[in-house]
């Protein structure tokens, strides 16, 4: 594996830091022995410089090592992580620019303390092997908190599908809009559209999508897909295209996911389709009436989604979108609990938290606990529907949740339905608002009293064994139990 030249430069950094520092000297000291200038000698170990040969000669030298130990790209049993991570070029991968750094910061940040930062990073290899981590994770946990830096708002996405609405005459009834995307991709980037295009791959019958890029750009549908779906994947197929991205996933990112880069085009490209598809004024705008109404009636979200041509995983999440910019609120969450019928699992499959929420691991705790109440309810509910009626129905529920022991409470809404084109699999879509006083005093409805109530126990929490949403297993629960008692017991003891 070949390696870049600025880790073959900090492992020299990495190596002359640690000779020095078993030979006791100072850079001071180390200049004297060998003529070279501390401040040179500083650029060396933070890997931004790499010395000719003449001077790798004097520090082998100075260092009592050997010319060839020196420049060996081996480093001592004590940093064999640091250079598993440097020789795997992992961080070059990672996406550092969002956070503001670049690999050579990191790198600099762990020169100063190389064997503390090499225990670390052999702590967490154990970890991700242990817990079966997987980069794909890395990913996405890195986008989700991109995401919630800038509070999921995307201007300069939003302005983009605004030129394209304005471009291909796009009304808010979205009319005819299958036909000018297709017209779109087929003029303008001489796709082939291919609306059933897994009748002869009957291994592919649960994909929605493939794109098969040679020779000509052939975008195969899947046939059972409902008209929402694949207006937003034509959608979606314009809008990568217009962003001009080069890595992009072919499929659904969950299949295929090569690189950071996959995952956040194909997250741009999604935000890009949702603002085409739900305009930023109109949809805000229907936010704010619909805020206003007394009474909160699900049927009537139902049919407004029907309206909008769109999923109700696209809406729910427009509304994340939104609400933070406009409504300046960002206690929020959004989460979509998928429900496997085949082993009567439930997996967490998607989940964003709105800026204003604490990542506390007690608030961390209250909001999970609330979102698995609602999401196993929901979903529980849609199995005993399809059973007793033989028909997979779309519904909408809204929930008033806290968790015991906790002040906070959380108005939740949900969208419940089965997956298409998947078989025995069904989904329920929640964004859920903190009820504090601002939120109580811009939602008219939060206050209809037919909003039932409910607060879910640990006990409850406890014993739901088939559900995978990152909650702590049973026994760390039990003992998060146990502290909550204990600290109950203190508090009551010195305040008699």
């Amino acid at each position: 594996m070949q390696i870049s030249a600025q880790n073959v430069r900090f492992i020299f950094g990495l190596k002359l830091k640690q000779l020095r520092a078993e030979n006791n000297y100072s850079l001071s000291q180390l200049s004297g022995l060998t003529n070279i200038s501390k401040s040179y000698l500083n650029e060396i170990e933070k890997g931004k410089k790499y010395p000719k040969p003449e001077k790798i000669g004097s520090l082998a030298k100075a260092l009592n090592t050997s010319y060839d130990n020196l420049v060996s790209l081996q480093l001592s049993k004590q940093l064999t992580p640091i250079s598993a991570l440097i020789k795997s070029d992992i961080l070059n991968e990672l996406p550092l620019d969002f956070f503001g750094l670049s690999a050579n910061d990191l790198l600099v940040i762990l020169a100063s303390a190389p064997i503390q930062f090499s225990a670390f990073v052999d702590a967490l290899i154990r970890i991700g092997r242990e817990h079966d981590f997987k980069v794909e994770s890395l990913y996405f946990s890195v986008l989700r908190s991109f995401q919630e830096m800038n509070n999921n708002y995307f201007p300069e996405l939003e302005t983009a599908a605004k030129k394209l609405r304005k471009e291909i005459q796009l009304d808010a009834q979205l009319t005819q809009i299958k036909e000018k995307l297709i017209a779109l991709l087929e003029t303008d980037y001489g796709y082939q559209i291919n609306l059933n295009g897994f009748k002869d791959k009957p291994k592919l019958a649960n994909l929605r999508y493939l794109l098969v890029s040679n020779p000509t750009p052939t975008l195969l549908i899947n046939k059972k897909l409902s008209p929402p779906q694949i207006t937003f994947i034509l959608s979606r197929e314009v809008c990568l295209n217009l962003l001009k991205v080069k890595k992009r996933p072919h499929t659904s990112s969950w299949i295929e996911t090569k690189s950071f880069e996959h995952v956040l085009n194909n997250f741009r490209s999604y935000y890009m389709a949702s603002a085409l598809l739900l305009d930023e004024r109109s949809f805000t705008k229907g936010l704010v009436d619909f805020t206003k109404k007394p009474v909160f009636n699900p049927e009537e979200v139902v049919a407004l989604i029907k309206d909008t041509h769109v999923s109700s995983e696209v809406f729910m999440l427009r509304i994340t979108n939104l609400v933070p910019r406009y409504f300046r609120y960002s206690n929020l969450f959004f989460t979509r609990y998928n429900h496997s019928l085949n082993d009567d699992t439930f997996t967490l499959s998607k989940a964003l938290n709105g800026a204003g929420l604490s990542q506390s691991d007690s608030n961390h705790l209250e909001d999970k606990a609330c979102q698995r109440w609602v999401a196993i309810n929901t979903l529980t509910q849609l199995k005993k529907m399809q059973q007793k009626e033989n028909k997979s129905p779309t519904f909408c529920s809204i929930h008033k949740v806290k968790f015991e022991g906790y002040k906070g409470e959380f108005l939740i809404i949900s969208m419940t339905h089965s997956v298409t084109p998947s078989n025995n699999l069904n989904c329920t879509i929640s964004v859920g608002f903190l009820m504090d006083n601002r939120f109580m005093a811009q939602t008219k409805f939060a206050h209809d009293p037919n909003i039932k109530a409910h607060t879910v126990t640990y006990d409850w929490l406890k014993n739901q064994t088939n559900v995978y949403d990152g909650i702590s297993n049973t026994p760390i629960l039990a003992r998060e139990q146990e502290l909550v008692d204990l600290r109950t017991e203190i508090y009551n003891s010195l305040n008699k």
